[in-house]
């Protein structure tokens, strides 16, 4: 008998602290090998294990929120898309995960039917990831100027952005497992309410 996932907040953040405890064994892991008397040599090469360990980690976080969250979720409700989709300067699909000459911005996540190559991105629902946000989701600026049918900003913190300085509106979103304390957003959206949106604009 298998058990049905409940898909919301609860699962999002236990999946992330399966996923922080699963690091941080590799973590300690990776450290043991190390000698405990430590030389020069030695506090070199765990410097240079522990800056290798950090940026796995920060690329390892995004790839969680996309491929172990997101993917799943998405597959399950067979909701089709297409990953790290290539825009040129007029918002135009140029190509998927490609970074040349014409690259304007790649987007993490398309969503509809038929994204091809020569259609236009505010054809269709895009979803950008984000672990965290600071002032990182200001990288999707293009989306004031080519408007998606819905463009949601997906994270897992709380640092995103102020509802005003976001522009958040009917078709622009944040949705968030850990919503701040004070939350001025509109639309007080948590990870359960992703799929519903996206259906709205299907």
């Amino acid at each position: 008998m298998t058990t049905e996932i409940q898909f919301n907040n609860q699962y999002v953040l236990s999946r992330m602290e399966e996923n922080k405890l699963i690091k941080n064994s590799l973590i300690i892991q990776e450290l043991k090998q190390i000698a405990p008397l430590l030389s020069d040599v030695d506090l070199l090469q765990l410097y240079n294990k522990s800056i290798s360990i950090h940026q796995s980690k920060i690329q390892g976080n995004g790839n969680f929120l996309e491929n172990d969250i997101l993917v799943g979720i998405l597959d399950k409700n067979n909701i089709t898309y297409k990953k790290q989709v290539t825009i040129n300067s007029q918002g135009i699909i140029v190509g998927f995960n490609e970074k040349k000459r014409q690259c304007y911005h790649v987007i993490d996540f398309v969503i509809g039917e038929c994204i091809e190559v020569g259609k236009s991105i505010t054809d269709y629902i895009v979803i950008s990831c984000k672990t965290t946000c600071r002032e990182r989701w200001t990288q999707d600026d293009w989306s004031y100027t080519f408007i998606p049918k819905l463009y949601i900003l997906l994270t897992l913190s709380n640092d995103y952005p102020p509802s005003i300085r976001f522009r958040e509106d009917i078709q622009r979103k944040i949705i968030t497992c850990i919503p701040k304390k004070t939350d001025d957003r509109i639309y007080k959206l948590n990870f359960e309410n992703l799929i519903e949106e996206l259906q709205i604009f299907l």
